[in-house]
């Protein structure tokens, strides 16, 4: 029986893709932790709060309102973005039947689902060779899953929409152009885009852009005016009902919006439309100056094939070739949007060059044959030697940076990088334990978190993850507070008391005082309030702070 080659390009893919799964799954093989930056603790917690009390609210609830109530400007106390994406964690996390594995292999499969939708795209536009190989090449782009790792969920998911709504305008355009209309592409279009709008806001205006420099293109391409009056509507209406189903959220979107782009900017300078990154120094404390790096983020061997790739496509210039070159220039303006003064996460743009650099990569290394003077045969033979060199380099350059980068211990709690920023396991079966046992309404202290200055922009995140966890309000208590402060913590809330993080730095001075202070304070203050938890392994107690009967 002979195999269909379409059925193991199909195979090959999904080989490919199952991979590429696995690879960026990879903080979470030995460990059921939650991990990541503010944005993936923000996340969690919307998608485990509707996931565990089964249901949806209106009102943010007080441990999410009390640092991001003031994230949705329309509609302040509200969700921030439309609850679509959050939803998708909450099921995840129910048919799961657990809250943290769930919910970040949920995060790793949407994440990676750009290396799918740019596959289609590309294979039904220059075929499978460069298709499978900017997917390889996409697998091991930290500039694509760094984004990942802090946490920007949402965004990731959506930028793998932007191959697809090009995709559909292209091939409207096309047909269109032919005397042969299919609007069922610009229906298509629109559902794709009102899909993008409730993932990611941001990602939508970038689709805008790339849409509205592809209609360009092609129109000077094809000298065709491509517009149906009948066909524009309907995908208006299709648009209009995703904007209609979120009102408080789509109306934080335009006003967001306005607020980006009011206001005196100090504008840069004109030499920044020959900058195509942003200038590390810029990002201090927020970026790693190594993410703005095209040698770290891409691997210097690619830079070549690249530059040949988009030499390629303007040398040819086929309405294929627009394609891609129009999604380069849309990503170039989206870049360099801080030149009309609009700068707001100007960074996170970045990460979709990684999108847009692998197929021009791929393409420029498939097509590196067509230059060299040869017979047809041999150029088949060449373009496969090249597509085998490319994948080793890939594989023996691009994934030993990437491993290191998506296995750093930052998000290990027992490594010293993730030491003060990320649970451990007894303090998360400690947050689980009070999700399960103290009402809501009632805020928890807790003791022996560090919060050393120069540390404590760190250990802020273990205070707030373990707010997600236990879903409730939860902040640092500190030993020096006067005495009405701590009148009024003994009063209305429960305090944890927490020596798992100190006792392995107990033969450092500060740290030995800090666990002894602890300990009189325990015995002399707390003696007389209600233990409820007592975890004497890893030295985690829970109290009531009410007097005992």
């Amino acid at each position: 029986m002979k195999l269909n080659k379409n059925y193991i390009q199909t195979f090959i893919f999904i080989l490919v893709y199952l991979f590429a799964i696995y690879f960026w799954s990879q903080p979470f093989h030995d460990r059921k932790l939650p991990y990541g930056e503010y944005d993936a603790l923000s996340h969690f917690q919307v998608g485990d709060y509707i996931a565990y009390n089964d249901e949806s609210f209106m009102t943010l609830p007080s441990y999410i309102d009390i640092r991001y109530g003031r994230d949705n400007d329309f509609k302040p106390h509200t969700l921030w973005y439309p609850p679509t994406f959050h939803s998708s964690l909450g099921v995840m996390e129910v048919i799961g039947g657990e809250r943290i594995i769930p919910v970040f292999l949920m995060n790793t499969i949407l994440a990676t689902f750009i290396i799918v939708t740019s596959y289609f795209v590309i294979n039904s536009l220059f075929g499978f060779l460069p298709a499978i190989l900017s997917s390889i090449l996409l697998i091991f782009s930290p500039r694509d899953f760094m984004p990942f790792l802090w946490g920007q969920w949402p965004e990731r998911f959506a930028y793998a929409f932007i191959p697809l709504i090009l995709y559909c305008l292209y091939k409207y355009y096309v047909s269109y152009s032919k005397q042969n209309s299919q609007p069922k592409y610009l229906y298509l279009m629109s559902l794709f885009l009102g899909i993008n709008m409730l993932i990611h806001p941001f990602v939508f205006f970038h689709s805008l852009v790339g849409m509205f420099v592809l209609y360009i293109l092609l129109w000077i391409n094809l000298k065709k005016f491509a517009f149906n009056i009948k066909h524009v509507i309907i995908a208006l209406l299709i648009l209009l009902v995703f904007f209609a189903i979120f009102p408080y959220q789509t109306g934080n979107i335009f006003v967001s919006f306005q607020s980006s782009t009011s206001g005196e900017k100090e504008l840069p300078s004109l030499s920044r439309l020959f900058h195509w990154s942003l200038e590390p120094k810029d990002y201090v404390g927020s970026v790693p100056a190594f993410y703005f790096s095209f040698k770290e983020m891409h691997g210097s061997w690619t830079l070549p094939f690249l530059l040949l790739g988009i030499f390629f496509l303007l040398l040819r210039r086929e309405k294929r070739d627009l394609f891609l070159l129009a999604w380069l220039i849309s990503l170039y303006l989206v870049l360099h949007r801080d030149l009309i003064g609009i700068s707001t996460f100007l960074h996170r743009s970045l990460s979709a060059t990684a999108h847009v650099f692998a197929p021009l990569t791929a393409i420029g290394a498939v097509y590196l044959a067509s230059f060299i003077k040869l017979p047809k045969n041999y150029k088949n033979y060449l373009k496969f030697a090249i597509a085998i060199v490319f994948v080793y380099l890939v594989f023996s350059v691009n994934m030993a940076t990437a491993s290191k980068t998506l296995n750093k211990e930052v998000y290990n709690p027992y490594a010293q990088s993730g030491f003060f920023t990320t649970l451990n396991d007894a303090e998360y079966q400690a947050g689980q334990w009070i999700l399960e046992n103290v009402p809501q309404g009632y805020n928890i202290s807790v003791l022996g978190i560090v919060h050393d200055l120069n540390i404590l922009s760190a250990t802020a995140k273990k205070i707030r993850w373990l707010g997600a966890v236990s879903q409730h309000v939860t902040r640092f208590y500190y030993l020096l507070e006067t005495d009405e402060d701590r009148k009024n913590h003994l009063e209305n809330f429960y305090i944890m008391v927490d020596y798992s993080m100190l006792i392995p730095l107990s033969n450092q001075e500060q740290f030995a005082n800090l666990i002894k202070d602890m300990q009189e304070f325990e015995q002399n203050t707390l003696k007389n309030h209600t233990l409820l938890y007592n975890d004497n392994q890893n030295h985690i107690r829970v109290y009531k702070l009410e007097t005992k009967q």
